[in-house]
């Protein structure tokens, strides 16, 4: 190999890396669902499938599940009223938090810390290519809502 060409690649490397990350983030960010204590999302995604579920205690909530373009799945746990109060994600690639936790996601450092703060509660984990992880807001949990049977 001459020094021209060695020159070359190492010019041509960080350009490369640039737009593999741009594409990797791209993909990892092709969200389509709502905040915590949102209405849920109608934003086109790769499939939805929506289930209707009662706690312990008889109070309802639908689980919307959504695969993202990305392959990430995100399920929004709904209340009868229409607001999340609870999601939680499995797949290839992390979801974007920011959009995922609304308004709670200021919370997130100091619930990262200890795993939860008054008003949210994350849990997150895994490796490169196979994340989960949940969250959701103790106060809007329906009566007898079980956070262990989240999917």
């Amino acid at each position: 190999m001459n020094s021209s060409s060695l020159h070359w690649r190492r010019a041509r490397l960080p350009s490369l890396a640039k737009a593999a990350s741009a594409l990797l983030l791209a993909l990892g960010c092709a969200c389509a669902f709502a905040a915590l204590e949102e209405a849920p999302s109608e934003l086109p995604t790769a499939k939805v499938h929506r289930t209707a579920g009662t706690t312990a205690a008889g109070a309802g909530y639908t689980d919307i599940a959504r695969t993202l373009k990305s392959g990430t799945v995100v399920h929004e746990f709904v209340d009868p009223t229409g607001s999340v109060f609870a999601v939680t994600w499995s797949g290839p690639f992390k979801p974007d938090l920011r959009k995922l936790l609304g308004r709670h996601f200021g919370a997130l450092s100091p619930a990262a810390q200890g795993g939860k703060t008054d008003d949210l509660v994350v849990q997150s984990g895994g490796h490169m290519g196979a994340f989960e992880g949940r969250a959701w807001v103790p106060s809007r949990l329906p009566a007898g809502f079980d956070t262990q049977e989240m999917k």
